[in-house]
């Protein structure tokens, strides 16, 4: 019972220390994520002393997440930098048991350097695959020098979310939309069409970008027969030329013959194109 009374005692002077108090309203994002950066040498200490009396570094963190789940970013920087060697533990932990801190999350690895941009993305996608487009976009942010390599990282990690990851992105940097499918589909070219289904509703309101985005993928996932076939049905509800869909497909190494096969059920004037049986 007095051990049981200890740890809690110890949890909420813990709590007590991280700052001098929760950040207020008035206080701007800027200064609240400041004060998580450097965390009390008391503050500190008392998170060691929880490890070394037993407890492992990542029970540890989720006992003080737990209780105090608003603290999160300032436990994590805690413990980042109580043991920085032990990063991968700390960003899986906490993410895992507190995804809507992903941002901050990353936000800070990424402060401490623990690793570079890329491992920390992808042991936040893993830890919960679920925050996987919330964990790319906040790594981006974090280190656009590393945009291209974060996100062939996510998707790679958890190609089943690419979808999800890339309409995050485009949603984050707009301008950036044909990089983020480009970058995308050639990762994990077996769901490019998922992909582009996803990025496509961003963009309703924009033929030209909807043109370009089709073709575009055409060329990446032409040796892709699910991809290809349902990448012509897209270009014929569209009004694409069937010149453009043929220039495409061709680029991405299908043959004359090959493009004919695909696109003659969709585009009536190349009918008469389609080889006799």
């Amino acid at each position: 019972m007095n051990t049981l009374v200890t740890i809690s005692c110890s949890l909420v002077l813990t709590a007590n220390l991280v700052s001098n108090s929760v950040a207020s309203e008035q206080f701007s994002i800027t200064s609240q994520q400041a004060s998580w950066m450097q965390p009390s040498q008391q503050s500190i200490q008392f998170f060691k002393k929880q490890v070394e009396g037993g407890a492992s570094v990542d029970n540890s963190l989720k006992s003080l997440l737990d209780r105090y789940p608003q603290r999160t970013p300032e436990f994590v920087s805690i413990a980042l930098s109580a043991y920085p060697e032990r990063y991968q533990e700390i960003i899986t932990t906490s993410v895992s048991a507190k995804p809507m801190f992903v941002d901050d999350i990353i936000m800070l690895a990424n402060e401490h350097r623990v690793a570079k941009p890329t491992e920390i993305v992808a042991l936040a996608v893993n830890a919960e695959p679920s925050y996987a487009g919330a964990a790319t976009s906040a790594a981006c942010k974090n280190n656009p020098e590393y945009f291209d390599e974060i996100v062939k990282t996510a998707v790679k990690a958890e190609p089943d979310s690419a979808d999800q990851i890339a309409q995050k992105l485009v949603a984050a940097f707009p301008s950036q939309t044909m990089e983020i499918l480009i970058t995308t589909i050639k990762e994990v070219p077996f769901v490019g069409k998922y992909v582009l289904d996803a990025l496509l509703a961003t963009v309703t309101d924009d033929l030209v970008k909807t043109e370009n985005m089709i073709i575009v993928s055409m060329e990446e996932l032409a040796q892709y027969p699910d991809a290809i076939t349902r990448l012509v049905e897209l270009a014929q509800q569209r009004d694409i030329s069937s010149e453009k869909v043929r220039i495409s497909a061709m680029k991405g190494g299908l043959s004359e013959e090959e493009i004919v096969a695909i696109i003659n059920d969709h585009y009536l004037e190349l009918e008469s194109q389609a080889p006799t049986p």
